[in-house]
């Protein structure tokens, strides 16, 4: 125990990969055909609605090396709220920001309109965009889903912990590889969203968006639920999505190449040991131990 108190960070890793990949990899292997009949049925079943290991990691490695303290710092972050409108506009309004002005560049330079542009402005009726409602239901469902499942693991529990070791940006680094490597058996499932994509190109891009995070979270001190809000737009918006096998790689790459610009432009801005001018923003770290 005095070990895993010690290492919160690694008690969190082997926690998300264990529970999630315990899932995880069968399914992959059912898709695969190399595990049938009943237990493969249930393996697909199961995995397919699995997105909160991180969550459940995050819980359990809090009650592990913090107890209910760390456990109310949880809770209290999900809960942060009153951060400011214009944080809010960030989060929300930069995805769909983005994804349109690389879409535009795309169409500047010949390529076609479907081939960049996010899937909610053509999935809805005659090809348009989404209706409304359904993009307002959409996104209620990923900010519960993906966001929330996601999201309490990385920058509810892991983030914090890392900055109260090491700068902001290669925090953001770190944490963005291993989240982008925690996806990896979603590549060889069927009918995963990730199913054949780049893998190389996710591990490009999340590094970058993870500094974004960063940058969001330490201006509002520490909030988790603005990151889980930031995850829900930026996979409405299509914000990393990768193309499948054979398809044009050049609009996946504008995007990673236009989150790389903006994690590099408020990094000089900023400064990378925290991402922020404000002397108060590393306060958002809770008093632990160095993470290892």
């Amino acid at each position: 125990m005095g070990w895993v108190r010690r290492h919160p960070v690694a008690t969190f890793s082997g926690l998300a990969v264990g529970l999630t990949w315990t899932v995880w990899v069968p399914r992959a292997a059912a898709a695969q055909g190399l595990l049938a009949g009943e237990w493969g049925e249930r393996a697909v079943a199961l995995g397919a609605v699995w997105t909160y290991g991180p969550a459940l990691a995050a819980l359990l490695a809090a009650a592990l090396t913090g107890g209910r303290s760390a456990l109310r710092d949880l809770r209290a972050r999900l809960l942060r709220w009153r951060t400011g409108w214009r944080w809010y506009a960030v989060v929300l309004a930069g995805p769909p920001a983005v994804s349109l002005a690389v879409a535009g560049l795309w169409v500047a330079l010949g390529g076609a309109w479907t081939e960049a542009a996010p899937a909610v402005l053509t999935a809805g009726p005659a090809g348009g965009p989404l209706p409304v409602p359904q993009l307002v239901l959409v996104f209620g469902l990923l900010a519960l889903t993906d966001g929330l499942g996601e999201e309490t693991g990385w920058r509810g529990f892991v983030l914090p912990r890392l900055l109260a070791g090491q700068g902001a940006a290669a925090a953001s680094l770190g944490l963005g590889v291993g989240w982008a490597l925690w996806h990896l058996p979603l590549f060889w499932t069927a009918g995963a969203a990730l199913e054949g994509r780049p893998v190389l190109l996710e591990v490009l891009a999340l590094p970058a968006l993870s500094v974004l995070y960063t940058w969001v979270f330490q201006h509002t001190r520490g909030s988790l639920l603005l990151a889980v809000l930031f995850h829900a737009a930026g996979n409405l918006w299509d914000l990393v999505a990768l193309p499948p096998a054979g398809a044009d790689v050049t609009p996946a790459l504008l995007r990673i190449g236009a989150l790389w610009l903006l994690a590099l432009g408020v990094t000089a801005a900023t400064g990378p040991r925290h991402l922020t001018r404000s002397p108060l923003a590393p306060r958002a770290a809770p008093p632990l131990a160095t993470a290892r």
